[in-house]
């Protein structure tokens, strides 16, 4: 099976692509003419800009499934990618996912989502025009627990040897690691009837604050402290900063204070407000235990 990744070279595309070349798939990665990114051995590679639908349309050619493995505000190209989907005979689209809950009704109110929002939007009216040629899987793993804390921006922070609780520290989250991104795509690209037109949700674990500090308790390792933050005074802070960016025309959202303020005020919300907590959902068998958490805290923490 051929399978097509949008951009795919940045931190999501280093989980997705060793898991479809493992998994014998034929790996395609479409680059904007821009760009500067390297490539595993083994993928091919195609140049198409966003908005260039007969470059797209080429490149897409022969392919069974799309993966969209790239920035959010790229998300606003989601018809100019559509149209050139169908127009290539591509079955299977991969939202833009791989993230946060985006399906929970009250997502909109979260903010960050809205550019996913507005493309699945644009994907579900194109789907139905389409008919039986095209469908859609959106796979949401939460955030990934593993890759934040070695990157510092989680709320254990490894340099510090600081967990940041906020609010009580008692809304449960569901996390997954780094590599069950692909480990998920691979799963569904493997049996695409089974999650056709739906999310379809992955998590390691789900667990509150409390629980993890509790398990690097557990390890007795030296010199770490709780600081708690208040969660409300946090998540007004937060969305002062989202409004002053938006007046202040900032354009890459992702990468400021703000998004990432908003993100833990999404994930801890005391009341699961935006439903963070999907382990409900998770697809079975995909949740890997206490156990696994603390090994998993182990490797990163000691």
């Amino acid at each position: 099976m051929g399978s097509n990744c949008h951009q795919g070279t940045g931190s999501l595309g280093q989980a997705l692509i060793p898991a479809l070349l493992q998994a014998d798939f034929d790996v395609t990665c479409i680059l904007r003419p821009s760009s500067k990114s390297e490539v595993p051995a083994g993928v091919s590679v195609k140049v198409a800009d966003y908005t260039d639908i007969k470059s797209l349309v080429i490149a897409l050619q022969n392919h069974d499934a799309v993966v969209e493995a790239f920035n959010p505000a790229a998300s606003v190209h989601q018809a100019s990618i559509i149209e050139a989907v169908a127009a290539a005979g591509v079955r299977h689209i991969i939202t833009p996912d791989f993230s946060g809950n985006t399906f929970h009704p009250r997502a909109s109110e979260a903010l960050i989502f809205n550019p996913k929002l507005e493309a699945q939007r644009a994907l579900e009216r194109a789907v139905a025009d389409a008919g039986e040629r095209l469908f859609w899987t959106a796979i949401i793993t939460g955030p990934w627990m593993d890759w934040a804390i070695e990157q510092g921006i989680f709320w254990v922070d490894r340099s510090k040897k600081v967990v940041t609780r906020y609010g009580s520290g008692d809304q449960k989250c569901s996390l997954s690691r780094h590599a069950l991104n692909g480990e998920a795509l691979v799963a569904v690209l493997t049996n695409p009837d089974k999650y056709r037109n739906r999310p379809a949700y992955f998590a390691s674990f789900t667990v509150s604050t409390n629980e993890i500090i509790d398990a690097i308790r557990s390890l007795e390792l030296d010199g770490w402290e709780v600081v708690d933050v208040p969660f409300d005074e946090f998540a007004e802070k937060a969305r002062q900063m989202w409004h002053e960016d938006t007046k202040n025309g900032v354009r890459d959202r992702l990468h400021s204070a703000a998004y990432a303020a908003l993100s833990t005020v999404a994930l801890l919300d005391e009341r699961n407000r935006f439903g963070s907590d999907f382990g409900n959902h998770v697809e079975t068998g995909c949740d890997e235990g206490n156990g696994a958490l603390r090994e998993t805290l182990r490797r990163l923490l000691a």
